[in-house]
């Protein structure tokens, strides 16, 4: 192999090492958690630097207690400053009981995690 073969490709695996450890510390510099009951709907995302812009927002599937029908929505809590968490908590309305859910936390209008699925029966 040329010595300006070798030299791309040394560069090139540099560029992939370090772009893969920089995704990996900015991701994992934040938890998310995600409480889903039939009456109540709850997610925290925890972010470890302030001075941000951090979201949750929690996507939710609710089913009325009578019939089969279904309505999907989502509810979000954003801070700003020197905050490195956001809550959100709703209750289900009367006659309605969650059955699916999941989190997410986003940092400047960026996703940065999700929660698992989680299904109420």
């Amino acid at each position: 192999m040329s010595k300006i073969k070798k030299m791309v490709l040394g560069i090139v695996l540099a560029m992939c090492v370090f772009g893969g450890s920089v995704g990996t510390c900015y991701a994992a510099s934040g938890s998310i958690a995600v409480d889903i009951t039939a009456s109540r709907a709850y997610g925290k995302f925890v972010y470890g630097e302030a001075g941000h812009e951090i979201m949750v927002t929690v996507y939710y599937q609710e089913r009325t207690y009578f019939s089969a029908y279904v309505e999907n929505g989502h509810v979000s809590d954003v801070q700003h400053g020197n905050v490195t968490e956001a809550v959100v908590s709703r209750n289900s309305p009367s006659g309605y009981r969650y059955t699916w859910g999941q989190a997410y936390g986003f940092v400047d209008g960026v996703t940065v995690i999700n929660s698992r699925e989680v299904a109420v029966n």
